[in-house]
């Protein structure tokens, strides 16, 4: 089809291509396509060469143009139009970028329905993969709608699904801008399609909000094969509850988990979890056991608490950790309870007590940080084997351990006490896979509702899961053969701009955006607040959905931070509508101006009607 030229170049420089529009030009003008505005911001306009086409978008209308630093300057009083250069058609196949700048005097045309559908890339949104029983095609979707044009509503906005849901992803937007709609909608869109359908897929929504319950409703209902999971972390809903094993955390979780700083923490927290494994697994190790509950009973005895308070330190850890010679009810237990019995203030026997308790010590025997191998524990129990390490480690290195590791024994007893109730158990799963397969399932999409537990718990709960299905997809024999999609609602709540990693020395969603694409975990962030996300998360994106952005601080932060964004890009986001979205990233030819449908049915996220609220009978 062909073009009708408008206009000519006729200033260029290296930030700045201006354009005349000849003068006996209207407002309108009658193309092969049809009817067509001249000079709108926002259209675009090609520029013919030998070889190419080179597409660029009228960024600016007037009847007087700037041409870099110099006057402004008018030409027989025709109006001007500043461009900006997007791609270039080759063979019929649009590439985002120019290869070199257009050549002064060039024609400027309208573009043509050829080439826009070029660069929409709108021919094609599925392929055929072979025919069905009934005799029909099958075909597997390639790519999503999103939306359609603002500035061409005739044409829907699709995104390539292999390099959108192939990498990691960010939807920005002030409040109240659409970014959970938006995030529905994608979700409703992948799951639609009935025959062939993405049953393959494994979306996990972090849903901080509670939104997302409504808007995933009806997904089974339009495509009955799909299935969607849901489970609340905490609150008085009837949804599933969601339990993260306490067992199969290592001991960088619980250091994410704890804050665990100091140097001497970590090593705490690893030698409580081979402890734990150690005492709450099946009966064997005996000597093992009794070296380290003898050893650490003899660091009670010989701290400078008082008498009262060894006493009952040595019987906690007796009842608690003691082995099959040490278990409460056999004679040797019986002798050491007599033995360090208080009267009048001192032990009955410490001197018996001593020696037996030596005579346990065999310093040689395997550590009991080697063991590897699982073993289901209650939270309950990993607080005793805490408490029990700290002692351990007192009896074997410092006396000083206690101070040291103070506020770590507090923040897991405000865990334990607490929140951590809600969502840390023993579960009925000997392994993480075990686990990870129960919790995904069959389900294509699981929606984990932590609306009702504070910005702390549902920091553990985001970065814990994260660091499970790190590990999960890691170990698969096969990289990336079942990917997962984890998507973070709130994601400046637990994806933060931090320089201090803490004792393991990472951050988790930084490593899972270095690390996580080639094993299949892939994230998808939603956040009002780019700035406080992570500089390391944010560049790994690769695609991007930005509707309304005011804050200076977050517009300056997408500014430096996001690939192909301009200062015109910059300035449009302040002003978009409710709904509306920039949409750009290796997923997409060009960024596009795009109008989000609304979700059907929609996230529980709508404004309160106030007037309705406060005007009652």
């Amino acid at each position: 089809m062909s073009s009708r030229s408008i206009g000519r170049l006729v200033a260029i420089s290296n930030d700045s291509i201006i354009g005349e529009l000849f003068d006996d030009l209207g407002s309108y003008v009658n193309t092969s396509d049809g009817t067509r505005f001249v000079g709108e911001v926002g259209a675009y306009v090609t520029i013919r060469e030998v070889g190419r086409t080179i597409v660029a978008e009228i960024v600016g209308v007037s009847d007087q143009a700037l041409m870099g630093h110099g006057r402004l300057s008018r030409a027989n009083n025709r109006r001007q139009v500043i461009l900006g250069l997007l791609g270039e058609i080759v063979m019929g196949c649009f590439s985002f970028g120019v290869s070199k700048m257009p050549q002064i005097y060039s024609d400027i045309s309208i573009i043509s329905e050829r080439d826009l559908r070029a660069m929409l890339e709108v021919d094609s949104s599925e392929e055929q993969v072979g025919v069905g029983n009934d005799g029909k095609p099958l075909t597997r979707l390639m790519q999503l709608e999103v939306g359609r044009s603002v500035v061409f509503p005739d044409y829907a906005v699709r995104v390539s699904i292999d390099r959108f849901f192939g990498g990691h992803f960010a939807v920005f937007g002030n409040t109240g801008a659409g970014k959970s709609n938006t995030v529905a909608r994608l979700i409703q869109t992948i799951f639609a399609k009935k025959d062939y359908s993405a049953r393959g897929a494994r979306m996990i929504i972090v849903d901080s909000n509670g939104e997302y319950s409504k808007a995933l409703s009806d997904i089974t209902e339009v495509n009955g094969s799909i299935e969607v999971r849901e489970f609340i972390v905490a609150g008085a809903s009837d949804g599933e509850r969601f339990t993260i094993p306490v067992w199969a955390l290592t001991p960088d979780d619980w250091a994410i988990m704890l804050h665990a700083s100091e140097k001497t923490q970590l090593p705490v927290l690893r030698r409580a979890v081979g402890i734990a494994r150690l005492f709450y697994g099946p009966d064997g190790n005996d000597a093992i056991k009794e070296h380290m509950v003898a050893s650490a009973v003899l660091g009670v005895l010989r701290s400078s608490d008082s008498t009262p308070s060894k006493y009952d330190k040595s019987i906690a850890i007796l009842s608690t950790f003691g082995s099959r010679a040490l278990a409460p009810g056999t004679e040797d237990a019986a002798n050491l309870r007599q033995w360090l019995s208080v009267s009048y203030g001192q032990f009955k026997d410490e001197e018996k007590a001593i020696a037996y308790l030596s005579s346990k010590l065999q310093p040689n025997l395997m550590d009991a940080t080697s063991i590897k191998e699982p073993v289901p524990y209650s939270l309950e129990e990993f607080t005793s084997a805490v408490e029990f390490a700290v002692m351990y480690e007192g009896s074997i290195s410092t006396a000083r351990i206690q101070e040291y590791t103070a506020t770590l024994l507090t923040r897991l007893q405000s865990l334990a006490e607490g929140v951590g109730q809600d969502f840390l158990g023993k579960t009925a799963f000997a392994d993480l896979d075990g686990y990870l397969d129960d919790l995904l399932g069959t389900a294509q999409v699981v929606n984990i509702d932590i609306s009702a537990v504070d910005d702390a718990s549902g920091e553990v709960v985001t970065k814990v899961l994260a660091k499970l299905l790190l590990d999960h997809v890691k170990l698969r024999s096969a990289k990336a053969e079942r990917p997962i999609n984890l998507v973070i609602e709130e994601a400046h709540q637990y994806i933060k701009n931090e320089a201090s990693y803490g004792a393991v020395g990472y951050d988790i969603f930084e490593r899972v955006a270095k690390e996580g694409r080639k094993y299949g975990l892939l994230l998808g962030v939603s956040s009002q607040r780019p700035s406080e996300l992570s500089k390391t998360v944010v560049s790994q994106c690769s695609n991007f959905i930005i509707h309304r952005v005011q804050n200076p601080d977050d517009l300056q932060y997408l500014g430096r931070m996001v690939p192909y964004v301009n200062k015109s890009i910059i300035d449009r986001l302040t002003y978009l509508k409710t709904g509306t979205a920039l949409v750009f990233g290796t997923a997409i030819n060009l960024p596009t101006l795009t109008r989000i449908e609304a979700a059907d049915p929609p996230t529980d996220s709508a404004n309160a009607h106030i007037s309705e609220k406060w005007y009652v009978e």
